[in-house]
């Protein structure tokens, strides 16, 4: 594979679409546009079909547009025929996507599967992953994902530099070098592009005039905030450095032969004000402001997380954020804010040996790491997510590859019943305002994607409790965030892999031929 992917769209289809165009114009019949299409355009993202358009000539016309064309959104969702059509369709509207072991092969990184559902518009999550030079110029595999708060600027823009600034740092080291030196390289790399970002921003407002657009735009990822997830794999020594900024977890599973069950090895720590080692550390920073954290919802200063990039309002003092607010409608400063910084890009960093075997080995499996943003975390403890994958293994594994030929799922089929009866497993107080709450458990696990991260996003969501799934799916944003937040999965799996395989399950299935890679529209 190049260096560099190039799209082949100029030969490929520049001619077809000049061909196309010319036979719209003979055969297509052109309207001009004129006001109505203006104001029809300026719906264009909320519901198809909407008009504001409403001249009625007589009460005859009037009464029949408010009998027969004003909708009952609520109807539709009564009926079990359409959660259940929701739910087949659950991979599309979680945003699922997927290698097989083909493109794996192709590609040098382990199997990945992954989802990115958008409970918030716009969606405040991001992701990248891919392989890059790490020291001495070695492919390594990478994975990062970026939860970001009061907006997605600064996590879009980590999307685009965190991978490739951590490569570009670690290509410089000598291909032995020691743990110390790589772990305080990613450290390093953390915080040079969160200072990249705040210095940007600072410059920017000092030396633009106020409401100037391009100082906006340096100011943005300053403003917005992000937790930061990033794992980096050395396939030559199959050693595994998971770096922590804020409170997207990752953990593994690991294979264990007395159990004949997968246990659970903690990857990161959540950086919250319900992490002692953080409420230490920021006493022993600011030892004269002991309400700071609130104890009960472990929140530093009103936000949820103790470590970020970006965030300026918990890292300028409070006269320079004073400024920006009132030059370029920033956020107004934290009221406790009396001697910042407060937080800090820095994160945690955990070095592990992982176990990798043949695919189908049936003594010594391989380690699979889960990945994901708070939205699944919320749902579901770190165990509960490795018994999930596990039990998504085992139906895969019994459909021969796929979940959806699962021989058991095929004799208990999904159950949709009446969507108007309670589902049990959650709990909601309307007296004391305690809103409805869950977990998943594998009571209620729903084993039916042939996406492994699909599948935990599902069963994050309900799972078998059906009415619970949609009434999750159906809250519009930005009230979905209150029933599940973003929620940003990978799960990656160690096997080692078989190239004669993957090219025979592939031609199996009709993969081979010109069949691109999943991620490639060209």
């Amino acid at each position: 594979m190049s260096d560099v992917l190039m799209s082949a769209f100029p030969k490929k289809t520049f001619a077809f679409l000049v061909i196309l165009t010319g036979l719209a114009y003979y055969f297509v019949d052109v309207r001009d546009l004129d006001w109505t299409d203006d104001v029809m355009n300026s719906f264009e993202q909320d519901q198809p079909g909407v008009t504001p358009l409403q001249f009625f000539a007589n009460k005859d016309e009037l009464d029949h547009f408010l009998q027969h064309h004003i909708p009952d959104p609520s109807q539709p969702l009564k009926n079990p025929q359409v959660a259940q059509f929701f739910s087949e369709h659950f991979d599309k509207l979680a945003g699922g996507w997927k290698m097989t072991e083909k493109d794996a092969l192709e590609e040098n990184i382990p199997v990945t599967h992954g989802c990115r559902f958008k409970s918030n518009e716009p969606c405040e999550d991001y992701f990248a992953f891919g392989t890059s030079p790490g020291p001495g110029s070695q492919p390594w595999n990478y994975w990062s994902i970026m939860d970001g708060h009061a907006g997605r600027h600064t996590a879009f823009y980590l999307q685009w530099t965190l991978i490739p600034s951590l490569s570009s740092a670690l290509l410089t080291l000598p291909a032995h070098s020691s743990p110390f030196e790589i772990e305080s390289t990613i450290k390093n790399t953390f915080l040079r592009v969160d200072k990249q970002i705040m210095d940007s921003a600072r410059t920017a407002a000092n030396w633009f005039p106020a409401a100037n657009a391009a100082a906006i735009a340096a100011l943005t990822p300053a403003f917005s905030g992000s937790c930061a997830l990033l794992a980096a794999f050395d396939p030559s020594s199959s050693v595994l450095r998971v770096a922590c900024t804020g409170d997207s977890r990752a953990v593994l599973g690991r294979w264990d032969p007395s159990s004949q069950s997968y246990s659970t090895i903690v990857l990161s720590e959540d950086q919250t004000g319900f992490n002692p080692k953080e409420v230490a550390r920021l006493t022993e920073a600011h030892p004269d402001e002991s309400d700071i954290i609130d104890p009960k919802s472990g929140r530093l200063m009103g936000i949820a997380v103790t470590r970020a990039f970006g965030d300026h309002r918990w890292k300028w003092d409070y006269e320079f954020i004073k400024s920006v607010q009132v030059k370029f409608w920033g956020s107004a400063p934290r009221p406790q804010s009396k001697t910042p910084p407060y937080m800090t890009a820095e994160p945690e960093i955990t070095e592990t040996e992982i176990v990798r075997s043949e695919k189908g080995n049936a003594r010594q499996k391989s380690d699979f790491m889960i990945m994901a943003s708070d939205g699944l975390w919320d749902r579901i403890s770190s165990v509960h997510a490795v018994e999930c994958v596990e039990k998504w293994l085992e139906a895969r594994d019994r459909g021969s590859g796929s979940v959806l030929n699962d021989p058991q799922l095929a004799a208990n089929p999904p159950q949709f019943g009446n969507p108007m009866v309670e589902d049990p497993g959650f709990t909601y107080n309307a007296e004391t305002g305690e809103q409805v709450e869950w977990k998943a458990t594998p009571e209620y696990f729903a084993i039916e994607d042939d996406n492994a991260a699909v599948c935990l996003a599902r069963n994050a969501m309900g799972g078998t409790r059906r009415g619970l799934f949609m009434g999750v799916l159906s809250v519009p944003p930005p009230m979905g965030r209150y029933a599940v937040d973003d929620t940003t999965i990978m799960v990656v799996f160690f096997d080692k892999l078989d190239k004669d395989a993957a090219v025979a399950q592939a031609a199996s299935r009709g993969t081979t031929g010109e069949k691109k890679s999943w991620w490639k529209p060209w």
